[in-house]
C-alpha cells in the first residue's frame, strides 16, 4: 500500500494508524539494495526530508525500518559472497546520481525498492537485473574485487581464466635452470659467438703468423730474431733481403718528424721495438711529385753518402701508384747508345710497386682504403727475383701486375675489414698493436692464404706508427709500403 508524505506526517491517530509495509523481501541483482548504501537507500528509500522525521515515528515502524536494514545487510553478504565464487564483474551503465535518487519521490522510491521497474534513467522500464549486471562492493584497502587479499587475487586470476577458456594444464611456467644448465647455455653462447666471428672473418684472438686462421689451433708465432745481433757490415744487406722465415713476425716502429717548417716535408724513422736504428726516409722538395730517399743515416737527408743510401719512393701525378727503387741509374737516363747487357748492369732495381683504388672526382670513397702491392718473386730457397729493365712501363713491377705475370711477382692485397655497429666504425684486429683509428691503418695477405697477414701497420700515438712485417718482405720493403700509406693521395682523400 502506498502513501504520500501528507498522510505519514498528518496521520489521525498516530502511529497506531500507521499502515504496516509489506513484508521484506530478498533484494534483486541491480537494485539499490545490491548497491553500495548512499543517504537515500540507507533511510529506506525515503528522502532527506522523512530521515529527520523518522526520529519521532513509533517504536513500531523503528524496529521495523532496523529490521529491514538487518535484512538488507545479509543480502548484501550474500551478494558479496556470490560476486567472489562466479567473478562476475560488470560496469553499471547509466547509475542514476545520488542527488537525483535523493530528490524521488517516497513513492519513486518505494517502488524501485520494491523491485518492480527501473525508472527512464535506466532504460525506460526494464526488469531489474535483466540487462545490468552487479558489482559486488570491494572491500576498502583491498584494491580487489569482491575480496581481500591473496584470495582475492586468486579468485580474479581463475576467473579470467574461465573467460578467456584456458585451463589449468595448459599453463607456461619459466624454466627453473640449475647451475650445470647455466654453465651449458653459457658455453653454448661462446660457441656460436666465435662461430659468427669466424664466419665474419674475425677471431677472438688475432694470430698473425702462418697457419693461423680461424681453424687453426697453432699458438701466435713469437719473433725469435733479435736484430740487434746483425753486424754493422751485415745491416744493409739484412734490410734490402727478404726477412728470414722462420723468424715470425718481426716487430718495428716508425715514427714521424714534423716540426716547424718541416710539416710539408716531414721525416719517418724506422727502429725495432727495442730502439734498434734501422733506416730514415725524408720527402724532398722541388719535385712534381711525391719522392722519399731512404737511407741508413739519421743526418743524410738527401742520399749523398753512397754507403748509407738504400733507395727512392716516387709517385705518379694523383698520388695512386708508387714504385720503390734500389740503387742505379734512371733507365731514361741512360746512354741509348751503350749495349743493353751493359745497360741493364746500371739501370736501377724495382723493389716495390704499390696501387690504391681511386674514386670519381669531386666524390669521397666510400669506405677505407683499398691497396694492392706487388714484389719480385720469391724463391723457396729465400732468394729473390730482380726486376730490372729499361721499359718500365712495359716490363715493370706495375705493367706484370696488370698482365697477371705470377711467374716473376708476387701479389698483396689489404684484409678488408668488417663494419662494428657498437664501435660505429671499420675494424681490424692487430693483436693489440694497434691502438688508435687511422685512414693509414691496413694489414696485406694474399689471395692464397687469406688468413695470414703479412704486413701490418697502424697508429698508437700522434706520431708513433707500429709497423709488423714477415717473410717474403724485406725491411726496406715494408718501410717503403708503409711511406706510401702516409703519403697524401689526390683521388682518395
Amino acid at each position: 500500500m502506498l502513501f504520500s508524505r501528507d498522510d505519514f506526517l498528518d496521520g489521525g491517530d498516530g502511529g497506531d494508524q500507521m499502515p504496516r509495509p509489506p513484508p521484506p523481501q530478498p533484494p534483486r541483482p541491480g537494485s539499490s539494495a545490491g548497491r553500495p548504501g548512499t543517504a537515500g537507500s540507507m533511510t529506506g528509500g525515503y528522502g532527506e526530508g522523512e530521515a529527520m522525521e523518522d526520529v519521532s515515528a513509533p517504536s513500531g515502524a523503528a524496529a521495523l525500518r532496523q529490521k529491514m536494514l538487518q535484512q538488507r545487510q545479509r543480502a548484501l553478504q550474500k551478494q558479496r559472497t556470490g560476486s567472489m565464487a562466479t567473478g562476475s564483474v560488470m560496469a553499471n551503465q547509466g547509475m542514476p546520481s545520488e542527488g537525483s535518487m535523493a530528490s524521488k519521490s517516497p513513492t519513486s522510491a518505494m517502488s524501485s525498492t520494491g523491485g518492480s521497474t527501473r525508472s527512464s534513467a535506466f532504460g525506460g522500464g526494464s526488469p531489474v537485473g535483466d540487462s545490468i549486471g552487479m558489482r559486488a562492493p570491494s572491500t576498502p584497502g583491498s584494491g580487489l574485487p569482491g575480496g581481500e587479499g591473496e584470495s582475492g587475487l586468486l579468485s580474479s586470476v581463475m576467473a579470467n581464466m574461465q573467460d578467456d577458456g584456458e585451463d589449468e594444464e595448459g599453463l607456461v611456467a619459466p624454466t627453473i635452470m640449475s647451475a650445470e644448465d647455466i654453465k651449458a647455455e653459457e658455453a653454448r653462447r661462446r660457441s656460436n659467438l666465435a662461430a659468427a666471428l669466424e664466419e665474419k672473418g674475425m677471431t677472438s684472438v688475432f694470430d698473425p703468423g702462418p697457419a693461423s686462421g680461424p681453424s687453426s689451433g697453432t699458438a701466435p708465432a713469437k719473433s725469435t730474431f733479435d736484430i740487434s745481433t746483425v753486424p754493422p757490415d751485415g745491416l744493409k744487406p739484412f734490410i734490402l733481403s727478404p726477412a728470414p722465415k722462420n723468424v715470425g713476425m718481426i716487430e718495428c716502429r716508425i715514427i714521424r718528424e714534423k716540426q716547424g717548417l718541416g710539416k710539408l716535408f716531414p721525416k719517418y724513422i724506422l727502429e725495432t721495438d727495442s730502439g734498434v736504428f734501422l733506416m730514415a726516409a725524408k720527402k724532398q722538395k722541388n719535385n712534381k711529385t711525391s719522392k722519399y730517399v731512404i737511407t741508413m743515416s739519421k743526418s743524410d737527408d738527401t742520399g749523398k753518402d753512397a754507403d748509407a743510401f738504400l733507395g727512392k719512393l716516387r709517385s705518379n701525378f694523383l698520388g695512386l701508384e708508387f714504385v720503390a727503387y734500389g740503387e742505379g741509374l734512371n733507365p731514361k737516363k741512360i746512354d741509348s747508345s751503350m749495349s743493353q747487357v751493359h745497360a741493364l748492369q746500371l739501370a736501377r732495381q724495382e723493389m716495390l710497386a704499390v696501387q690504391y683504388s681511386s674514386s670519381l672526382w669531386g666524390t669521397k670513397p666510400r669506405g677505407p682504403r683499398k691497396m694492392g702491392a706487388v714484389i719480385p718473386k720469391v724463391q723457396p730457397s729465400g732468394e729473390r727475383m730482380v726486376c730490372r729493365t729499361l721499359n718500365p712501363d712495359q716490363d715493370g713491377l706495375l705493367a706484370l701486375q696488370k698482365a697477371n705475370n705470377l711467374g716473376a711477382i708476387q701479389q698483396f692485397h689489404n684484409k678488408p675489414p668488417k663494419w662494428n655497429e657498437q664501435v660505429g666504425a671499420f675494424v681490424l684486429n692487430f693483436n693489440k698493436r694497434v691502438t688508435q683509428a687511422s685512414v693509414k691503418n691496413f694489414q696485406l695477405t694474399t689471395n692464397d692464404d687469406p688468413d695470414t697477414v703479412f704486413l701490418q701497420f697502424g697508429r698508437v700515438g700522434k706520431d708513433v706508427f707500429n709497423m709488423d712485417f714477415r717473410h717474403p718482405f724485406s725491411p726496406y720493403q715494408a718501410f717503403a709500403i708503409c711511406l706510401s700509406s702516409f703519403d697524401y693521395k689526390l683521388c682518395c682523400e
